[in-house]
């Protein structure tokens, strides 16, 4: 079938070419990207390739096709797709095409200003009514809204993504391969803010759209599928199976920083800061142009917290300050100055996300459990009130990844106030993510081994410690045997950060002291 219909195609297009015969290269362009758009993507290919030389009115939707193409199969032979020189942007039969090409060239090119300038501007059309070619058809308006969703995903607005998903959902009924797509990522999309309930409704809704997959999505859906799928289990602290296949960062050409999160995430649950980096640079790699705020948000706090378990604090601080202040990037920043024991300064970053309307579930999740985590540090003790609210996102909304970095100390005490209906569900999530906590139990110091402890921070050698303390330096090497012991670290390099993080050191005090 498909072979009689790539000869018919191929001998249609090159008479028509011949003789510039102008509506009917139009017809088979539509016949081979609407029709077989969704059955065989090389056939599409291949007449995108022989119609791309020539110019018209058409040449708008070859490259709107193009877009289509990339975002699908995640990459595009000919390059990035433009319009042609005197291409009809404002004409009405082509008006959504060139704004598919306007919208793939100015985030493929990494022009974030320009790109947020686009969207504002896209988002004023789409109130004034003015967005859409009237009688353009539903497919291609789905399109439009796929390519409009993923733009501001990029841009950091998630839930703007949402919405322009949903409207692309409605339009892509009748198409069952787009509309299985748009659910999927929809459902990754309410994954990564958090709300785990309506991911996995958007994954049932997938698994019961009808008709048949053809053979050349199949995998490409089920990527899609499975990116979703993972970033609940992710959330869940469910990601332990060793026989489960994980999407690939290079998968996806419009997802992959999605997809680099998860992975990188994945590898920190399970103590493998090397191998996150290794995640996270090899994305960069793979997606040299995809410079998008997202993108840098979750690349440089991926490192940044790959970096800090690897006790590097002044790497992780350079990672960040040359990254724009993302969401994420501003919550790995709190959790640096927490590492380095400015409690306060945590505090202040963790209250501006709480406070931000943007933010998203997880993310005010993650916040209020460093605002509390500081004020611990800082002497004040954690409420009822925080400990209902942090049960109920731990586990009613299931998110059970946010208190895997949190130190065990802390969590015991926020069990301890939880309501008690849910006291028991959440001890068991803490016991479910005390692998990967920080600290399992405060340690409780003597006061020699206090004494110590802040020698231990001012002073470079163990002889410079015993003469500041009039002591042997076996003495001094017995009491640090003591601490490192009780804080859970073999060296002096990680036993300050540590102590940092437990508020049994105060950076305030060093700066008065020098």
């Amino acid at each position: 079938m498909h072979r009689h219909i790539d000869d018919k195609l191929r001998d249609d297009l090159s008479a028509a070419i011949d003789a510039e015969r102008v509506a009917e290269v139009e017809s088979i362009l539509e016949f081979a990207l609407w029709g077989l758009l969704f059955e065989d993507l090389r056939l599409a290919s291949r007449a995108l390739a022989a119609l791309a030389p020539h110019d018209g009115v058409w040449a708008v939707r070859v490259a709107a096709a193009r877009v289509v193409l990339r975002s699908h199969q995640g990459s595009d032979l000919l390059g990035v797709p433009e319009l042609a020189p005197g291409a009809p942007t404002e004409h009405d039969a082509v008006r959504v095409e060139s704004t598919l090409v306007a919208l793939s060239a100015s985030r493929c090119r990494a022009q974030p200003e320009a790109h947020a300038e686009f969207l504002v501007e896209m988002t004023r059309r789409d109130i004034d009514g003015t967005l859409e070619a009237p009688g353009s058809p539903p497919l291609l308006r789905a399109l439009l809204r796929v390519q409009l969703a993923i733009a501001h995903l990029h841009a950091g607005s998630s839930a703007a993504a949402l919405a322009h998903f949903a409207i692309a959902a409605r339009l892509a009924d009748t198409c069952s391969t787009l509309h299985r797509s748009i659910l999927a990522k929809s459902a990754t999309v309410h994954a990564l803010r958090g709300n785990l309930v309506e991911a996995r409704r958007q994954l049932r809704r997938f698994d019961r759209v009808g008709g048949e997959i053809p053979a050349t999505w199949t995998r490409a859906l089920r990527e899609e599928q499975a990116l979703a799928e993972a970033l609940i289990l992710v959330e869940r602290f469910d990601a332990h199976d060793p026989d489960r296949e994980w999407p690939e960062v290079e998968a996806s050409d419009d997802l992959w920083p999605v997809t680099a999160l998860l992975r990188a995430r994945q590898a920190l649950l399970e103590r493998s800061p090397m191998r996150a980096l290794e995640i996270v640079e090899f994305a960069e790699a793979t997606h040299p142009g995809g410079r998008s705020l997202l993108a840098q948000d979750v690349v440089a706090s991926m490192k940044a917290h790959a970096l800090l378990q690897l006790a590097e604090p002044d790497r992780a601080r350079e990672v960040l300050d040359e990254a724009p202040e993302g969401p994420l990037v501003v919550l790995a920043m709190a959790h640096l100055h927490m590492f380095t024991g400015q409690a306060a300064t945590a505090r202040e970053l963790a209250a501006g996300v709480l406070a931000r309307p943007t933010s998203s579930l997880v993310e005010r999740a993650e916040a209020l459990l460093l605002r509390v985590w500081a004020d611990a540090v800082l002497g004040r003790a954690p409420t009822p009130g925080d400990g209902g609210i942090i049960g109920r996102m731990v586990v009613a909304a299931g998110l059970v990844r946010i208190i895997a970095h949190m130190p065990g100390w802390l969590m015991d005490e926020i069990v301890d106030l939880s309501e008690r209906g849910m006291r028991t569900a959440f001890e068991a999530a803490v016991e479910k993510a005390s692998a990967a906590l920080v600290v399992t139990e405060r340690p409780r110091l003597t006061p020699r081994e206090a004494v110590v402890l802040k020698a231990l921070e001012r002073y470079g050698s163990v002889s410079d410690m015993a003469k500041a303390l009039s002591v042997s330096q076996s003495t001094v090497k017995t009491q640090l045997s003591g601490i490192y012991r009780k804080l859970g670290v073999t060296s002096r390099h990680h036993a300050v950060p540590a102590a940092y993080r437990l508020g049994l050191l105060d950076r305030s005090d060093r700066v008065q002291m020098a």
